[in-house]
């Protein structure tokens, strides 16, 4: 499967490589959707189209998490409390 980090053998559709950086699937939409992160093309599979993300993806995806996330808390930057 896709959330085995270092050796993949095959690529993980948008749910598996959401799990595997550790983000839920909304925000992966939300980032392909905003510009922050290019999505794979659109592939059939099982008369389905799916996005099938490889290595570079997901290693590109963990950049864009912690650019984005600040460290050990999990909060985003710029993030104020009240």
């Amino acid at each position: 499967m896709c959330y085995i980090y270092h050796s993949m053998a095959k690529p993980c559709n948008t749910q598996q490589a959401a799990s595997a950086v550790g983000i839920s699937v909304m925000t992966l939409h939300r980032w392909v959707t905003a510009g922050k992160v290019k999505a794979p093309k659109l592939r059939i599979r099982n008369g389905r189209a799916v996005r099938l993300w490889g290595k570079a993806g997901l290693a590109s995806l963990r950049r864009l998490k912690q650019k984005i996330y600040c460290k050990g808390r999990g909060r985003k930057k710029g993030y104020k409390r009240k």
